[in-house]
């Protein structure tokens, strides 16, 4: 049973009516339907309980005491977290999840849609305890590791009920794109939000090309590191970018060509989902589903829109013909997953589609970036109401600025407002004063605006339709 010590009146971390696990709205935090109706259950809540003193013993916990030292912590935050060092011989230690407890969120994408700014405002709630890192990408990148690996990345089983928490979770953008991930991630990990955060796509494709391709671009540049060897050494960052990088428009129309060929019936971004994913239990009715409906098909975009290294300084296919015009222009950066695909990562729909596969309807949740600026304390607001959670004036939390923008701060370092375009959650500019001044800002000229926006569009709808929510868009 759940630890009566800690619905106590005077001495423990909940409402002993139970009322901390229901909000206003009639809606229960992840994890915490035996609590809420009294059952016994292998879990407290998302947590597991410490590791028993002996088969027959349970462990013996201080919650008075426990709860008592978390109320000290709650100024500096404080928390403490799983120590994971398993033998590499002993299985059983492994996969040991005693005393750890599970994210009740995970924020799977889109990168530079404001994941940062997302993440650090639901953990500033006062019921939410943060990860030891926002971006943990276990189902991705640490699959082979044990779920205590994964585990080990959240408070304790003693830190978060003796803090009175009511969840945790993580912000891992890489999981969006990635069909075997959200399969993963439902099969490890059922019953926490997923969320999803998404922004106008031309706005966010030019967002990448800055962060992903410029900015390391030039700090090759400058560092003399680059493979493109007819490029000179020793100039200065505004010397390259003016005469050795490629253009938001050239990459952008190379991009493009190789989506509508992917995109085409019988385009290897059908074609190849379907061998891969058509006969798997997870996913094989929502293929049949599709097919008897004469619904779009599912794709697999990432995976295989793109391919792989063409030769020497080509790496991808669709820079081929940029290459041969311009050898004498840098493409070889860091992450060219991300650089490849600043159109294919907008179309939030297509990966998207993959999680609603993986994980029920009712337990995934869009969220439009421009909500987020604009509408800051609202967005969160029905945000945290959906996730479970109890009113809480977000206003102090919101103050602290916006993260990893302005020129790349790191994911827990707040940019202050009035460094950014907006104040928080004013909205005072005009609606269309903002489109303009969005136009304006993007370097591209209008045949391909135009181009571009019409691409989009469908899969924009196709989003708007999945998730029930609409973004103020051009």
């Amino acid at each position: 049973p759940f630890p009566a010590e800690l619905l106590d009146k005077t001495t423990g971390s909940y409402d002993p009516n139970g009322r901390d696990f229901v909000n206003a709205d009639g809606k229960t935090p992840p994890f915490w339907e035996n609590v809420r109706d009294g059952k016994n259950s292998t879990h407290w809540g998302p947590c597991l309980p410490p590791r028993p003193a002996s088969r027959i013993e349970e462990a013996h916990v201080d919650w008075p005491s426990i709860v008592q030292l978390n109320k000290k912590r709650t100024s500096d935050r404080a928390i403490e977290y799983p120590r994971y060092k398993p033998s590499p011989n002993n299985r059983i230690e492994a996969n040991n999840t005693w005393g750890m407890c599970l994210p009740g969120f995970i924020i799977v994408g889109a990168g530079k849609c404001g994941t940062s700014s997302l993440y650090h405002y639901i953990t500033g709630h006062d019921r939410v305890l943060p990860a030891n890192e926002k971006q943990i990408h276990y189902f991705k990148y640490y699959p082979k590791e044990p779920m205590s690996w994964y585990l080990r990345h959240f408070p304790t089983t003693e830190t978060f009920l003796g803090s009175g928490a009511l969840m945790t979770g993580e912000a891992s953008p890489g999981y969006l794109p990635y069909p075997d991930v959200a399969a993963l991630a439902a099969k490890r990990l059922p019953g926490p939000k997923i969320i999803m955060a998404a922004r106008d796509p031309l706005d966010r494709a030019w967002s990448s090309y800055k962060y992903n391709y410029v900015v390391p671009a030039l700090d090759k540049a400058v560092k003399g590191k680059l493979m493109e060897k007819s490029v000179p050494e020793g100039m200065t960052e505004e010397y390259y970018r003016e005469n050795h990088l490629f253009s938001f428009e050239e990459m952008l129309k190379a991009e493009l060509k190789v989506l509508r060929d992917c995109f085409k019936p019988g385009g290897t971004g059908e074609t190849r989902a379907r061998e891969k994913f058509g006969n798997m239990r997870w996913a094989m009715n929502e293929f049949q589903r599709r097919d008897k409906n004469g619904l779009p098909p599912l794709i697999d975009l990432d995976d295989y829109c793109y391919g792989g290294k063409v030769k020497h300084l080509v790496p991808r296919k669709q820079w081929v013909e940029l290459i041969e015009k311009n050898p004498d222009k840098i493409i070889n950066v860091p992450n060219l997953h991300l650089v490849q695909s600043f159109i294919g990562r907008s179309l939030y729909a297509l990966p998207l589609e993959w999680w609603y596969i993986a994980y029920p309807a009712k337990d995934i949740y869009l969220v439009c970036n421009e909500d987020m600026r604009d509408n800051t304390s609202d967005m969160l607001n029905r945000l945290t109401s959906w996730m479970g959670l109890p009113d809480y004036d977000f206003s102090d939390v919101i103050a602290k600025g916006m993260y990893n923008v302005g020129g790349n701060r790191g994911y827990d370092k707040p940019t202050p407002w009035n460094e950014t375009d907006l104040e928080a959650g004013e909205g005072e500019a005009d609606e269309h004063d903002l489109l303009e001044e969005r136009e304006e800002e993007i370097p591209i000229s209008a045949a391909l605006r135009k181009e571009v926006l019409e691409f989009v569009r469908p899969y924009n709808e196709r989003l708007f339709e999945l998730t029930g929510q609409r973004c103020n868009w051009l």
